[in-house]
């Protein structure tokens, strides 16, 4: 008996020292990667830039490599949109944080419209974004909350900017409206005459 308690004793030892030391050796990060320091990323922890990812960096800060939001990620799958997005950002922002917490890409393109429309600037944006992700106000409610403007005129303001959003998300690129015209006629009647 004395000797059963022994031996469990003692695996129950080795597994106690054991057990970190190996993790050390192997890296406590995640899939045995090694461990970092918070808001370092090495290159064995830091993602791939893939589908949904991408390097996400202000023009004067260094890059990371983080993971875009399903907007940010919508957007940059579409070229010619992220060109018109992107032109629309307030300065010093990114396409990630700037889309961060909208419900969709119509609602997050027209809320840059409107602040580029106002000639607002980043902090503008950033409280239009504050009134429309984290208080739940429209965004007409929130035009009406950042300019002190009437009602009717936040209503206008917000019918523009979600108008021109929509043309935005409508819009081909250049390619795609090629490849669409040049296959469109293969089914089509011969001029002139009726199809039999």
């Amino acid at each position: 008996m004395r000797f059963s308690q022994f031996a469990y004793s003692f695996v129950a030892l080795v597994c106690v020292v054991v057990t970190p030391v190996r993790a050390q050796t192997r890296g406590a990060g995640p899939h045995g990667a090694p461990p970092t320091a918070p808001g370092h990323a090495t290159p064995s922890t830091a993602k791939p830039t893939t589908p949904g990812t991408a390097t996400d960096s202000t023009k004067s800060g260094p890059s990371t490599s983080t993971t875009l939001n399903p907007i940010a990620a919508e957007i940059t799958a579409r070229p010619h949109l992220e060109a018109k997005v992107t032109a629309l950002l307030p300065s010093g922002m990114t396409l990630n944080q700037a889309s961060m917490g909208f419900k969709n890409q119509g609602q997050f393109i027209a809320a840059l419209h409107v602040a580029r429309n106002l000639d607002c600037g980043a902090a503008c944006f950033s409280q239009l974004q504050v009134d429309m992700t984290q208080k739940g106000m429209s965004l007409g409610q929130a035009i009406q909350a950042v300019t002190h403007s009437s009602a009717s005129t936040a209503k206008r303001r917000a019918d523009r900017a979600e108008h021109e959003a929509d043309d935005d998300l409508k819009a081909e690129s250049p390619t795609t409206r090629t490849s669409t015209l040049s296959t469109g006629t293969a089914g089509s009647k011969k001029a002139g005459g009726d199809e039999k």
